[in-house]
């Protein structure tokens, strides 16, 4: 039948079809598949599959012959042209060639309206995914949305002979927006064009230079320190011989992929999202490599040797291959990260097959050493994923070259990389920034930082002592970020605040303490605030005989465990204050627009939403049974648990109690919530004796959320003592209170007991509730022994009970017993507030004078434009300045421009002072932006004369009348501290 006569019926048979992929597992070739008989063949094949155990064979006679693809689904996924419709399929190839496949795809009218060039180039599986958006016209302009009909593939040029197999083919409704450029569609997915996507980078990578030539010849140091990096490493990749449970692990899997011997057949090998039942993933690949490596170079297994052997071969023909995509490749370092060490003892193995150079070449590629060809790029972001999980295996690579000389280069490269990537990065993108945070996804994540930086360690753990170690620039940053989630953590947890999608027990892993004790050693002397750290976060660790000899070592040189970090820091790329007293955290969080609060997946954190609205959490209780000889600090031990954790109830958080099915994410897939307001982080005053945090909250409008929700809020941390107090309360929605929670402990025993205005309580379930109107204050005594002091006219609940709720992930019922203190607004509240003092290791003097109703603080005003307090121990006010203010009443402040925190400190003639205005100012952008944080200028008026002690080169002042006005320029949300001398 002619090709346009195919066209011209299939217009009939478009009203309904299924979208699936095209199965070539029959026993006749589909209807919707011609070529000319005169020019080609077309047979069911089981050589090669990459699905089932059949493919469709093409075998061509003529130069440019054609195979006509009339499938329904061609023409039935344009509708979803703006979603990535288009087509995926894999395609085996025998024999390489220097022309391409051209597709094409026409309309009813037989005109060509997409096309795309596939590049042959190879031998094996290739991925061929393409959305119609991403094709090219044939004048080579933009795609738009077309009738398209029929796909044409068009055998390559000057080669009148050939044949290929074709799998796993389908027609589209959405290409996966990570399809992945490669040698055969360099440009298949244009929505990669940026640095931001490093999965997908592979291929641009490859075509880098090296821009550091191989040297003539190494010096005897040279060769000295680029041995010791190549022996150490080495000898870290061995591992252990197999145990009992591996091997029967091996056998399951030489079961699963049932390779043939000449490696060209078995399971097919897919990206983990996109499995078949019968498929394999990348982690499978790697288990199999790893084990069977093990048994051969460790047991001396001749068929573990045999099986790693099919295994690469399998490995090369499945597409895991040099300049192969594989269709897509996202997060393929989290499960391949044992292979380059397998691959790497088994060198001599493969040599012996003639493997190794095409092995080398192919896993190299795989480890993306080839960005490192060239300086780091700044702008590329989500570093910590590379850091995690492809340092290592790009170290491995760079000791593959040739000859000492090549290995030196590529090592030398290496190292600038890795140098360049500790730099302070720009904006919301991946890396470390100024004020220490460290971002992935947009936002500080320590649970992916913290598993970057211990893959650093890792890498420090080769390097040092040689010329390939950090630089100073590069460790004084990476020194900073350590430092900064050691204060952000106790002992190891850093709490819910900054948990991301995990919101419970998120902890410096062992790998991460580890990297404390690699990083201190990177100077010719010992960083002794780096090892003490390492020393201290060790309690409760398990010990591995790495940190014996550490220990040891650190101990020989005279250093001791740090004491615990003391005061406030801020962090306020996070939105986050920590507060340091004795041995307790106390994390301040709020969000903003710029500052996500809570990352919501799928299958992750579902009730997530409430993480950073102003959340007080305070850790600081040990465990109650020894751990590894210690009793350390924990989340847990503080009293924070999920089985029937109320997710509406994070302590410390402003917000609308709604029902779970409510609060749910209204989005099936991931979010990173912001919200309207730019006013949300802390400050601090003579580096951390005191500080404070402040917040403007709101809601977008969207479902589910409630965009009249309001709220001002302050926290202001003075020695034990934390107030925090809140004005402009306000919800024009009618039907869910709105409630301040104090905290929400969970009961280890029903009769443990809280106390209320010295009153015992072991009495369950218990309800106590304050009216507004009572004129009692409260003294309250929560499960872990911190003090909170509520003054009258607010109305208070406390109670003990059991809570039911819900699992984070699959959402499944949970059940536990919490203590529960928290004020409630009532529904529908109108510029409501409230006030309350946390006392943190209380003294019997300060619990006497509350008894009293003596609290050490005047709350000077507390309303929709200010909150102000005086702490009248430490004589120092904070401001919390929401609106334009002036005002006559306060002794020191005439005026001030909004959203700004300051503290003052009045002494003799002296007035020690900070000024912080917290918004990073990045402007308006969707998931992440390299744009830097811009400054902005604020300016305040104090009442009567003053000058810098020092002079400050973000602050400029001038006398006004019986006044001086300040002026600051703010960036970064770091605050700027000053002392200024009264002039009489």
């Amino acid at each position: 039948m002619k090709k346009h006569q195919l066209i011209s019926l299939l217009i009939v048979f478009t009203g309904a079809f299924a979208l699936s992929a095209q199965s070539f597992e029959g026993n006749a070739i589909p209807s919707t598949i011609v070529v000319d008989d005169n020019t080609s063949k077309l047979s069911l094949s089981r050589d090669y599959f990459k699905d089932g155990a059949q493919s469709l064979q093409w075998n061509w006679r003529a130069e440019k012959a054609s195979l006509l693809f009339t499938d329904a689904e061609i023409h039935g996924v344009v509708d979803s042209f703006d979603q990535r419709s288009g087509v995926k399929l894999w395609i085996y190839n025998e024999t390489p060639h220097s022309y391409p496949l051209v597709f094409q795809f026409r309309d009813t009218n037989n005109t060509i309206q997409y096309t795309f060039d596939f590049n042959m180039n190879f031998t094996g599986w290739r991925a061929g995914w393409i959305a119609y958006s991403d094709m090219w016209t044939p004048d080579g302009g933009k795609t738009s949305r077309q009738n398209v009909v029929s796909m044409e593939i068009i055998s390559p040029e000057n080669v009148p002979t050939g044949k290929l197999w074709i799998d796993r083919m389908e027609f589209t409704s959405s290409v996966d927006r990570q399809a992945i450029p490669d040698a055969q569609i360099p440009e298949n997915n244009r929505n990669l064009n940026r640095e931001i996507w490093h999965w997908g980078l592979l291929h641009k990578w490859e075509q880098q230079t090296h821009d550091i030539d191989i040297p003539a010849r190494l010096t005897p140091r040279e060769s000295k320190h680029l041995s010791l990096v190549y022996d150490q490493l080495k000898l870290s990749s061995k591992k252990r011989s197999l145990s009992d449970k591996e091997k029967k692990q091996l056998q399951q899997l030489i079961n699963r992929f049932a390779i043939s011997d000449d490696g060209k057949r078995g399971a097919p090998l897919m990206q983990k999202d996109n499995m078949l039942p019968g498929d394999v993933h990348f982690g499978h690949l790697d288990q199999l490599l790893d084990l069977s490596a093990r048994g051969w170079y460790m047991d001396g297994d001749k068929e573990a040797k045999h099986t790693f052997v099919k295994a690469i071969r399998y490995m090369l023909h499945q597409g895991f291959a040099y300049g192969s995509g594989m269709g897509t490749n996202h997060h393929y370092g989290y499960q391949v990260r044992d292979l380059f060490g397998a691959i790497w003892w088994m060198e001599d193995v493969l040599k012996e097959q003639g493997l190794w150079e095409e092995t080398r070449r192919a896993v190299t590629y795989w480890s993306g050493l080839q960005e490192a060809r060239q300086p780091f790029n700044n702008l590329r972001d989500e570093i910590t994923d590379s850091w995690n999980t492809l340092i290592i295996p790009r170290l491995i690579c760079a000791l593959w070259g040739d000859n000492e000389n090549e290995r030196f280069r590529d090592l030398k490269e290496l190292s600038r990389w890795v140098n360049g990537s500790m730099r302070f990065s720009p904006g919301t993108i991946g890396g470390i920034k100024i004020d220490g945070t460290a971002f992935h996804h947009g936002g500080h994540y320590p649970a992916y930082s913290i598993p970057g930086l211990a893959y650093v360690g890792r890498y420090l753990k080769s390097v040092n002592n040689t010329l390939f170690t950090l630089d100073e620039e590069a460790f004084q940053v990476l020194k900073f970020a350590l430092l900064t989630i050691a204060r952000q953590s106790n002992l190891r947890d850093w709490g819910i605040g900054v948990s991301g999608r995990h919101p419970f027990n998120g902890s410096i892993n062992k790998n991460g303490i580890l990297t404390f004790a690699y990083a201190a050693m990177i100077p010719e002397k010992t960083d002794k605030e780096l090892a003490g750290e390492y020393l201290r976060l060790m309690e409760g660790a398990g010990r591995f005989s790495e940190d014996n000899i550490l220990i040891k070592q650190f101990e020989s040189e005279g250093i001791k465990p740090n004491p615990y970090p003391q005061g406030f820091y801020v962090y306020n790329y996070a939105s986050q204050g920590i507060y340091r007293y004795n041995k307790k955290m106390v994390s301040l969080k709020g969000f903003t627009r710029n500052v996500w609060g809570s990352e919501i997946y799928t299958r992750d954190n579902r009730f997530g939403r409430y993480q950073s609205y102003g959340s007080i959490q305070i850790i600081g209780t040990p465990s109650p049974e020894a751990v590894n000889g210690g009793f350390p600090i924990t989340e847990e031990a503080s009293r924070y648990r999920e089985q029937g954790w109320d997710w509406n109830r994070n302590p410390g958080t402003t917000s609308i109690h709604l029902p779970l099915e409510l609060l749910n994410s209204p989005l099936r897939g991931s979010d990173m919530l912001r919200q309207p307001e730019s006013f949300a982080g802390a400050s601090r005053l003579n580096g951390g004796e005191s500080g404070m945090f402040a917040m403007k909250l709101g809601e977008r409008d969207r479902e589910n959320f409630s965009p009249s929700f309001k709220a001002h809020k302050s926290v202001f941390t003075f020695g034990n003592r934390i107030i925090a107090l809140g004005s402009a309360i306000g919800n024009e929605k009618g039907e869910y209170p709105v409630e301040t929670t104090l905290f929400q402990q969970a009961l280890v025993e029903e009769k443990e007991e809280i106390t209320v205005n010295k009153k015992k309580i072991t009495e369950f379930p218990y309800r106590h509730t304050v009216e507004k109107n009572s004129g009692e204050n409260l003294l309250v005594k929560s499960l872990t022994g911190d003090y909170f002091y509520i003054p009258s006219g607010q109305s208070f609940v406390i109670e003990k009970k059991t809570q039911d709720s819900k699992e984070n992930k699959q959402m499944n019922p949970t059940q536990g017993k919490f203590a529960t203190a928290y004020i409630d607004h009532g529904v529908a509240p109108q510029n409501e507030t409230y006030e309350y003092m946390i006392l943190l290791d209380a003294t019997t003097s300060q619990l006497s004078q509350l008894n009293k109703g003596i609290t050490g603080y005047a709350v000077k005003r507390k309303d929709k434009t200010a909150h102000i307090v005086l702490d009248n121990e430490s004589n120092t006010v904070g401001y919390a300045i929401f609106e334009e203010l002036t005002t006559d009443a306060d002794e020191f402040l005439l005026r001030s421009d909004k959203e700004i925190m300051i503290m003052l400190q009045p002494a003799a003639n002296q007035l020690n002072m900070s000024i912080c205005h917290p918004d990073l100012n990045l402007g308006e952008y969707t998931y992440t932006t390299p744009k830097e944080s811009q400054p902005v200028t604020k300016e305040i008026t104090l009442k009567g004369h003053y000058s810098l002690d020092n002079p400050v080169d973000s602050i400029s002042l001038r006398i006004s009348g019986d006044n001086t006005v300040i002026t600051g320029i703010c960036r970064h949300g770091i605050p700027i501290e000053l002392r200024l001398h009264k002039i009489d």
